[in-house]
């Protein structure tokens, strides 16, 4: 619950009825990327590996949120969507690649943290819906 607080706390203070409507649309983002960050890891680790794994569902929709930290109030629900599953399989490719390479991160958060924090600031100029590809190719 602590990132609703971050990501809408942190649009203008929520001082008036526009920032308010902001702080909503944030909200919605926020739920929209975690929710398919995690979703999208699930699936994939699943068909990867063909067990459930809780773990990667949790870091998945850590990797979701993380994703859609710097865009939140700039992108349409819809560009949230496509965030979040990106930020899923950009976590998950994180993942496996340090632990082929042997890297010591027993709880990924490089992977979620850093591959998805890179991810989140390039999704800020390719989603912003006023000069990324959505509208305008302002990029």
């Amino acid at each position: 619950f602590g990132w609703y607080g971050f990501n809408c706390g942190s649009t203008l203070s929520m001082s008036d009825a526009a920032t308010g409507a902001l702080g909503a649309q944030v909200a919605m983002n926020t739920t929209l990327a975690a929710a398919t960050g995690g979703i999208t890891t699930f699936i994939v680790m699943y068909v990867i590996t063909h067990r459930y794994d809780v773990g990667a569902l949790c870091n998945g929709i850590l990797a979701g949120l993380v994703s859609i930290t710097a865009p939140c109030g700039n992108v349409e629900s819809g560009s949230a969507i496509l965030i979040g599953l990106i930020g899923g399989l950009v976590f998950t490719g994180s993942s496996l690649l340090q632990k082929k390479v042997k890297i010591d991160d027993p709880v990924d958060a490089s992977s979620v943290h850093g591959a998805c924090g890179i991810w989140g600031v390039l999704a800020t100029a390719l989603f912003d819906w006023g000069a990324g590809f959505d509208h305008y190719h302002g990029w």
